[in-house]
């Protein structure tokens, strides 16, 4: 059996396609505002065609995402905790804890004694679009993705950013520019700061449930955001290969189920 999940948010639209419970279907692209539905119909055909296969042959699709509604061919959507959820514990059945870092996002849920849901936060609006706040600094910077996720720790004494808000760091940054501030050594605050505040929404969780931390969403492949989120944080989490796509996974996880 062959099904389909699309997790589409505000910046970019993943698509997989699950067979007997693995991947052997992606698909990526940019999200499309307004044009949702037709880059995720191309993410889609992205997915089945890596599989082989048509979309005659899907049993199911299922959205999840920001855009999940503005899906006009998805049979179901299912909100971004309960994909996240189903994908952590399909890949890692012993997970107690997940986090989600998009670009708009940042979710952390924790599962009770029956593997349900048992507490979920969303950030809070300071730390909300971490990952959008982020790709907007290294354009402002003029580094690549793969710079900013190469980053040094911040060094002692180095260069700072206000940490309680994007606003305010984004502005601390341009300051620390007319200082003739590197661009690298801004950049590794940024990416600090941004570490800090996605650190506040694992906070949140009154019951901390941190035996085994799941981390998905596309922040993940910053690698330097990671190690930042590490030590700000204290946990070593857990980082599956398919980290990028877990929605979409989880979202094809719940079209199987049905």
């Amino acid at each position: 059996m062959l099904t389909a999940g699309i997790d589409i948010g505000v910046e970019n639209v993943k698509a997989v396609i699950l067979k007997d419970g693995a991947i052997v279907g992606r698909g990526k692209g940019r999200s499309g505002g307004v044009g949702r539905n037709a880059a995720a119909e191309a993410a889609l055909a992205g997915a089945l065609q890596e599989a082989g296969a048509a979309s005659a042959d899907l049993s199911g699709t299922v959205a999840t995402g920001k855009g999940k509604y503005d899906l006009l061919f998805a049979d179901k959507q299912v909100t971004e905790a309960t994909a996240a959820a189903r994908a952590a514990k399909h890949l890692y059945p012993d997970a107690t804890c997940v986090m989600s870092l998009g670009a708009d996002e940042t979710l952390v849920l924790t599962f009770n004694a029956k593997d349900k849901i048992g507490q979920a936060v969303l950030n809070e609006k300071c730390a909300a679009g971490l990952g959008s706040f982020l790709r907007k600094m290294a354009m402002l910077l003029e580094l690549t993705p793969d710079e900013m996720s190469a980053l040094p720790p911040v060094a002692p004494g180095g260069a700072t950013v206000n940490d309680g808000c994007v606003v305010f760091a984004e502005l601390d940054a341009l300051s620390l520019l007319n200082q003739s501030v590197s661009s690298r050594e801004i950049a590794s605050a940024l990416t600090d700061a941004a570490a800090i505040r996605a650190c506040t929404v694992l906070n949140d969780i009154t019951i901390p449930m941190l035996d085994c931390v799941v981390l998905l969403g596309g922040l993940t492949r910053n690698h330097a955001f990671v190690q930042a989120l590490q030590t700000r944080s204290g946990v070593d989490f857990t980082i599956p290969s398919e980290a990028e796509y877990a929605g979409a996974l989880g979202a094809a996880l719940v079209a199987s189920d049905h």
